[in-house]
């Protein structure tokens, strides 16, 4: 009777692959000519692989998610402060690249605190994803809308002039702060300060950042100043 014949297992074709390690300690290094436990053994390496496989995959889509986690506000599911800032980044290298332009335009909403005070903080959230949603719809898709924090949102503009871009930005403005939403039987209307910064091929990203917060608080000072203006005059007139 011939001798049972050896299957040596390659390992210098194994590699570092654990799980290729894991099958030729399955195999013992070495199998008998057996069939039936040749057989079981692969299915059994198979079993392994595929079960590794599938936990890789879902270490995958655990990674992706968290990292989604961590550039997504919560409430309003726009992106953050650290993912918008990243955006800006990236936006201006590649305006630098292609030597093209954008705009950044900050928000701030007025008389937000007292929304908070009067209605709870309910109210105060669904003015939030009111306005994200508002944003989000109004911009096109090259475009990114951010929440930074509070009550401050920013709009990143790529590929467009600064003359266009601050068009935009003003028109979208005009539109949000003409609008209401309805909280629980009460009324409450939107009212938001806009600061708007050009940037260039070769901008400093927090440069361009730092001035469109200026702007915007630049234009809040400018709009308490004449929404006061207009409530004397009405008193005034109430007094006459």
């Amino acid at each position: 009777m011939a001798p049972p014949q050896v299957i040596a297992l390659d390992h210098d074709r194994l590699g570092r692959d654990s799980v290729m390690v894991d099958v030729a300690s399955t195999l013992g290094g070495e199998v008998q000519a057996d069939p039936p436990r040749l057989m079981r053994l692969l299915v059994q390496a198979l079993h392994r692989i595929a079960k590794s496989e599938q936990l890789l995959s879902q270490k995958d889509l655990m990674i992706a998610s968290l990292k989604s986690q961590a550039m997504t506000d919560p409430l309003t599911e726009l992106a953050n402060r650290r993912a918008f800032e990243e955006q800006v980044r990236r936006a201006i290298a590649g305006a630098s690249r292609f030597d093209e332009a954008g705009v950044l335009a900050y928000i701030d909403l007025d008389g937000f605190k007292p929304i908070n005070d009067l209605l709870g903080h309910e109210a105060g959230d669904a003015v939030l994803i009111y306005v994200a949603d508002f944003l989000r719809n109004s911009v096109r898709l090259t475009d990114t809308v951010a929440r930074l924090g509070g009550d401050e949102f920013a709009i990143l503009m790529v590929q467009t002039t600064p003359d266009e871009g601050e068009r935009r930005a003003r028109t979208l403005q005009l539109l949000m702060n003409s609008s209401h939403l309805t909280f629980q039987g009460s009324l409450i209307s939107v009212s938001a300060s806009m600061g708007v910064a050009p940037f260039f091929s070769g901008a400093d990203p927090r440069a361009v950042m730092r001035l469109a917060d200026a702007a915007m608080y630049t234009d809040k000072g400018r709009r308490k100043m004449h929404n006061n203006w207009q409530n004397r005059i009405g008193r005034e007139a109430l007094a006459s």
